[in-house]
């Protein structure tokens, strides 16, 4: 059996966790797959994806979610063993490495997650992005709110006077969303969340849509007016510029997320933001 370990070197105990990872594969006869460099060239960790039988995130939340993503485009699972702060994306805690067994003999379930589908278009030319958590579409600084039009499948809504805006999959739905207000829903569940960030009006809340929607979002651009950047799973943020629209729908692609322990969604939830261990 192969097994590619993806470790975040930017975490501080990721060091020491990745050889104690590699130690008990090793004891367990499985071919270790490492990236040949820390930073993780695209061609390389590809290279390993394709090679491997599974893949390990070891790291947060943001390492499981980037690990996740590219392995979806292979069709591989990823076990993310949690070195970070919460870890909902998490399989495995540091402290459960005598699970790895199980790992080996296949005795798991598999959380099968939406995606979504990003498109920011300007002038006829389309960037596209993919995302497990969301897509926030926000003001670059702290002056005066922005507007912000929203249509599903050409059929607007209200416009939107706020900080920002964020779609996010159920499984982003305890990450930023819920910090802006948004609910908290079950990733098994199929649909699109739309959160406002400090919306103007009282009356403007989340909405969840069918995992059919086509939310087109374009902000409206006044001369004086603050510049508005899209954000995909907290990575590098992409100026939208005047004039351009970006585009949010349901991936065809679906990460594969192990789970080593049996234990529903709602009680991990209640573990996490509690910080309670067992």
């Amino acid at each position: 059996m192969k097994i590619a370990v993806f470790p975040n070197y930017r975490t501080a105990s990721v060091r020491e966790e990745l050889a104690r990872v590699c130690e008990a594969l090793n004891r367990l006869s499985v071919e270790v797959l490492l990236p040949c460099d820390e930073m993780f060239p695209p061609a390389d960790a590809d290279a390993l994806f394709s090679a491997c039988d599974v893949a390990i995130a070891l790291g947060g939340d943001g390492t499981i979610i980037h690990c996740a993503k590219r392995a979806a485009a292979f069709g591989k699972a990823v076990l993310g063993i949690n070195c970070g702060r919460l870890g909902f994306m998490a399989g495995l805690e540091t402290d459960e490495f005598d699970q790895l067994q199980r790992l080996i003999d296949g005795d798991y379930d598999v959380d099968d997650r939406m995606m979504l589908d990003i498109a920011l278009t300007e002038n006829g030319n389309t960037v596209r992005y993919s995302a497990l958590n969301e897509a926030v579409i926000s003001r670059d600084a702290l002056t005066r709110m922005i507007e912000i039009d929203v249509a599903n499948h050409d059929i607007p809504m209200p416009r939107y006077q706020a900080d920002g805006l964020i779609v996010s999959t159920p499984t982003g739905s305890t990450a930023y969303s819920l910090s802006a207000g948004g609910p908290v829903v079950d990733p098994a569940l199929h649909c699109l969340l739309l959160t406002p960030i400090c919306p103007h009006s009282l009356h403007t809340r989340p909405y969840i849509f069918n995992d059919d929607a086509r939310l087109t979002i374009e902000p409206r651009w006044r001369e004086d007016g603050p510049r508005v950047f899209l954000t995909v799973d907290g990575e590098e943020a992409v100026a939208v510029p005047r004039g351009a629209r970006v585009t949010v729908t349901r991936s065809e692609k679906r990460a594969a997320l192990i789970k080593m322990q049996h234990r529903s969604f709602y009680e991990v939830l209640d573990r996490k933001l509690t910080n309670r261990k067992g």
